[in-house]
């Protein structure tokens, strides 16, 4: 008589609870599928995310180019430059003739600390996008010759510079914004002032 092979059975726990394979050589099926589940949803994971990730790449390759052109400053702050400029000019005159003429100290220091404040109000102004370009240089702020060693030619010499710098301040107030214009106006005022002081005082020497 043939007997025929009885195959034995052995659990197995996988999906949908207690589950059954063939241990007489039988592949496992039920896992075979399983891993071939696992290793597509992997791969497609795996590609959604680089994909994902692409652009952001690219743009960290091209840097800041990728954001586009950088913001152009404000037209005030050419204004605002060329001001402050002026400011720092009178301040190293000032500076100057104080060197020179230390005998001015009690009248100069109080018109010195007042460029001081004109040219700390200017700079609150100074309005420049981050990712601008650089500013260009600003002309010397130093005297380019020695002051008069004299006190009537010293004082004559920032006299001659106050008015200098108020009628620039002057030429800038078409192309100002209405409330720099104001602040403008203001210092050059100011100065205007100075320069009376200066003469009113160089006439007493």
């Amino acid at each position: 008589m043939l007997r025929c092979p009885v195959a034995t059975l052995r659990p197995w726990s996988g999906y949908g609870g207690r589950q059954w394979e063939r241990a007489a050589g039988v592949p496992a099926v039920w896992e075979a599928r399983e891993a071939r589940v696992v290793q597509e949803t992997t791969r497609r994971r795996v590609l959604a995310a680089a994909a994902a990730a692409l652009p952001l790449v690219v743009s960290g390759c091209k840097g800041i180019g990728a954001l586009g052109t950088p913001p152009k400053p404000a037209p005030d702050v050419a204004v605002v430059r060329d001001a402050m400029a002026a400011e720092s000019y009178l301040i190293a005159r000032y500076g100057a003739v104080l060197a020179a003429v230390p005998g001015l100290a009690g009248e100069l220091r109080p018109l010195l600390a007042q460029h001081h404040e004109h040219l700390a109000r200017l700079r609150t102004r100074l309005i420049i996008p981050r990712a601008a370009a650089q500013p260009s240089p600003s002309p010397k702020t130093s005297p380019s010759a020695a002051p008069p060693g004299t006190p009537a030619a010293a004082l004559a010499y920032l006299r001659d510079a106050e008015n200098a710098a108020a009628a620039s301040l002057l030429a800038h107030l078409d192309t100002a914004t209405p409330s720099l214009a104001q602040l403008l106006a203001s210092i050059s005022a100011s100065e205007a002032t100075h320069a009376l002081i200066l003469g009113a005082a160089g006439r007493l020497r």
